[in-house]
């Protein structure tokens, strides 16, 4: 069995948005979670086993009375505490919660939250019926423990366990506040530099490593030592192309395997068989053998038999004894040898299910991944298509008559065909959040680089193809020079 391990990562954000907070919450309306689960990943059904640890270790039911950002505020108001970004509301600068979260191999943790329980990870599945198992609680109660243990229980925001997606995990959020009382991510995690910052890292690593133990997982490999880099497009795609082969591979190397489960399982059901009519008939033998030695009792215990009579029976019913010895000797070694046919039999039944079983979740895999591979192909084959059209109205353009290209002025197409990419640049910025450096880029391109009004990000409601339009737009609005008004 592969080594089990640790998972832990934690990354500083400026500030936690509602959203965010929905996602650790599960705190959606019906339009939300249709939106937040398109690709099935959360199971419903099991989302009423998700909790939350509080104050004072205390396990309970996921809270969606308040938000984290709402946690947020009321705990640094409490505490009179200043948040940094509080001059910045809709563009916050400064990293005042870190998010956290913890986890492990996928078995391990599915036995602590579920133990012997099956369990359907299918997207359609329905898994009503489970009970959220005491050890998971206790898990996440250690893990508790080493974060407030570490960084202080009063700045913990929410430690959310999710038990409804394929590997349970915990979100941890917390405010990384230092002993005089200020918000300074750099000084809590950082340290002076780069190279005290990984230390931290691997300490805290090592951290919950140390806790880790008693509960079958180990610490998992640093960067550090596996240089583990950001994958680019064709990478990923050549990995999962890699994926594909290797799983069509053992698809293959399965389907031999239940081939020849079959054919045992036909042979052991031919073998059972025979001994079974072997047992039946040898019942049969000391059955009859059995009916002879009472009538053979029954006339010796006349006393009204001759001498030679009685000699004559004797001498029968010892005969027909070492037959019916043999018989049972015989009969007790079909029954042991029908007894480990049985047993053979359901151990290769059990085979089987199992190798079907996998053999199902491994063409799931392949599906899985080979759509990913037709994803990138078709993303790429898209964006050389819209490139290989803005290019030829570019060179069509400058051939039109003035009356029918002035009809494309300020259009979307013009715009794209003159600084498509930039436009597509500043667009994937803010679609990441990076509104600053989206406004700058822009500048430096000779846009007005007018800022992302109000709270820009993605509604949690919104699509992700009208989030990305929504992008696209702003960005053509920040790319146009100043002073210059684009037609809607």
């Amino acid at each position: 069995m592969e080594a089990q391990k640790q998972v832990l990562h934690f990354q500083a954000k400026c500030g936690f948005t509602t959203a965010q907070s929905n996602e650790h919450q599960r705190r959606w309306t019906e339009k939300g979670w249709d939106s937040a689960n398109e690709n099935g990943r959360i199971d419903r059904s099991r989302t009423c086993l998700n909790f939350e640890i509080v104050r004072g270790g205390k396990v309970q039911a996921v809270d969606q009375r308040k938000s984290i950002p709402e946690k947020f505020v009321e705990n640094l108001t409490s505490r009179g505490i200043k948040d940094p970004n509080r001059k910045w509301p809709d563009e916050p600068r400064y990293r005042t919660v870190v998010d956290f979260i913890i986890s492990g191999s996928h078995d391990t943790l599915c036995s602590l939250a579920f133990g012997t329980q099956e369990v359907d990870f299918s997207p359609s599945a329905e898994n009503g019926g489970l009970e959220r198992r005491p050890e998971i609680e206790q898990w996440a109660k250690d893990m508790y423990d080493v974060l407030s243990g570490k960084f202080g229980e009063e700045n913990i925001l929410s430690f959310i366990v999710h038990l409804d997606e394929r590997t349970p995990h915990i979100h941890a959020d917390l405010v990384p506040v230092t002993q005089d009382g200020r918000i300074s991510f750099s000084k809590v995690f950082c340290g002076p530099d780069k190279y005290e910052f990984r230390r931290r890292s691997l300490a805290l690593h090592d951290l919950f490593a140390e806790v880790n133990k008693k509960w079958g997982l180990r610490r998992g490999d640093s960067v550090a030592v596996t240089h583990a880099k950001k994958k680019s497009h064709e990478e990923y795609r050549r990995e999962l192309s890699a994926q594909c082969s290797t799983l069509e591979r053992e698809i293959s190397g399965r389907a031999a395997k239940l081939e020849g489960l079959d054919k045992q399982i036909r042979l052991a059901t031919v073998r059972i068989k025979g001994l079974r009519t072997m047992v039946s008939n040898l019942e049969s033998g000391r059955a009859r053998i059995e009916g002879e030695l009472d009538g053979i009792r029954r006339s010796l215990s006349d006393g009204d038999i001759s001498t030679g009579s009685r000699e004559a029976l004797l001498r029968k019913e010892e005969s027909l004894q070492r037959k019916l010895d043999d018989i049972l000797a015989k009969l007790a070694d079909k029954q042991g040898k029908l007894k480990d046919a049985d047993r053979a039999l359901a151990d290769l039944k059990e085979q089987l299910s199992q190798s079907k079983e996998r053999q199902a979740e491994l063409e799931r895999e392949i599906q899985a991944a080979t759509s990913k591979v037709s994803q990138i192909a078709l993303s790429k084959v898209g964006a050389e298509a819209l490139w290989g059209v803005l290019n030829e109205f570019r060179s069509i353009d400058k051939e039109m008559p003035d009356e029918v290209s002035e009809r494309f002025d300020d259009s979307f197409l013009q715009d794209m065909s003159r600084r498509g990419m930039q436009i597509v640049t500043c667009a994937a910025l803010l679609s990441m959040g990076m509104v600053d450096q989206a406004t700058t880029f822009a500048q430096n391109c000779g846009g007005g680089g007018g800022h992302a009004h109000g709270k820009w990000g993605r509604d949690p409601e919104e699509d992700e193809r009208a989030w990305l339009l929504r992008c696209l737009a702003r960005s053509r609005q920040m790319m146009t020079p100043a002073g210059r008004k684009i037609k809607r």
